[in-house]
């Protein structure tokens, strides 16, 4: 910002006094000249102020008194590159999609980085300028930071992903899922799990039956059962997928736990069974009566009442109830 010039006040011309006004008073008058024509001493030399009470010039020779920029913030207290500044006029809609854009690429080359530790706290800086930004797009640019696996990383990333929680974000967090990268990442793959739970997009079902499935990680497994539950209002056509895996995977797991066969095989599996159980089968249970809306426990009674009722639109009182007496 330019600085105008400053106007000074004129002074206002002196009147000349009564001494030299009168005519008979010339010893008097040659005497005030000699007084005002001798030079001043230096110690009686005295910074001179004008009328309107502004500083008066700098003595010939001495240094200008330096001015800091008025347009520009202290050094330590500037922003992050590509954060809204404190200071000025708020950004328009594009100018903030602008800096989440840098921000967004920033985070990909920091996230993926030869050395992650000592990239940690550059990438909080960044996740926490998205954060003021905030919006669609500044949750899309916070998964740019899951491939950094340390702890408070991914917890500012997903936090920021599940307070936007936009529908948009379904097929980012699906694709993140099937990246091999995850493969072999359960942390990654549970908090994408708890975040599809967060945006509640019924396309989230059947990547979710998918784990219950397919994936090796009990408490992967147990985080997408956890998720379905929450899938309970949508039309029973949608809930089925996930229905049918649930109880196939509750079934086969009871079975090898309460296994009584006897060879060294068999015993490790109803071990991985038993643990296995342990984590997930609760879970289990739960999505199920969630997602249709019956009481039942053992997992034969589920199995009787998936083949009864896996065929009717309506469920809950409308279905088709087994004959729990089979079971002892």
């Amino acid at each position: 910002m330019s600085l105008r010039p400053r106007r000074l006040t004129p002074r206002a011309p002196r009147r000349p006094g009564s001494l030299l006004a009168s005519a008979g008073a010339w010893l008097a008058a040659l005497l005030l000249l000699a007084a005002l024509a001798a030079p001043a001493s230096a110690d009686e030399v005295q910074p001179a102020k004008d009328d309107g009470g502004e500083k008066a010039a700098p003595e010939k020779g001495a240094e200008p008194e330096e001015k800091a920029p008025a347009d520009e913030p202290p050094a330590d207290e500037a922003p992050a590159d590509g954060a809204p500044k404190d200071q000025g006029p708020p950004l328009t809609e594009e100018g903030r999609k602008n800096a989440i854009h840098g921000l967004r690429s920033k985070l990909r080359g920091l996230a993926r980085s030869q050395r992650p530790e000592e990239k940690v706290q550059e990438i909080l800086k960044n996740l926490e300028a998205l954060g003021a930004l905030g919006g669609e797009e500044a949750g899309r640019a916070a998964m740019e930071a899951i491939p950094n696996a340390d702890r408070a990383v991914r917890d500012a990333a997903f936090d920021l992903i599940e307070r936007e929680h936009n529908k948009s974000f379904l097929k980012p967090l699906v694709l993140l899922l099937e990246d091999k990268d995850y493969r072999r990442d359960p942390d990654a793959k549970r908090r994408v799990v708890h975040a599809l739970s967060v945006v509640a997009e019924p396309g989230a079902i059947e990547p979710l039956a998918d784990l219950i499935r397919f994936d090796e990680d009990p408490e992967v497994v147990a985080e997408a059962a956890d998720a379905l539950a929450g899938f309970a209002s949508v039309k029973v056509p949608l809930r089925k997928p996930a229905v049918r895996r649930l109880v196939d995977l509750y079934e086969s797991t009871w079975n090898l736990k309460e296994s009584v066969r006897t060879e060294p095989k068999d015993k490790i599996l109803k071990r991985e069974a038993e643990d296995r159980y342990k984590v997930y089968g609760r879970s289990l249970r739960h999505a199920l009566q969630a997602l249709t809306e019956v009481q039942l426990t053992r997992p034969a009674e589920w199995r009787r009442w998936w083949n009864s009722n896996k065929k009717r639109d309506k469920w809950g009182r409308h279905s088709v109830m087994p004959d729990t007496r089979r079971d002892g």
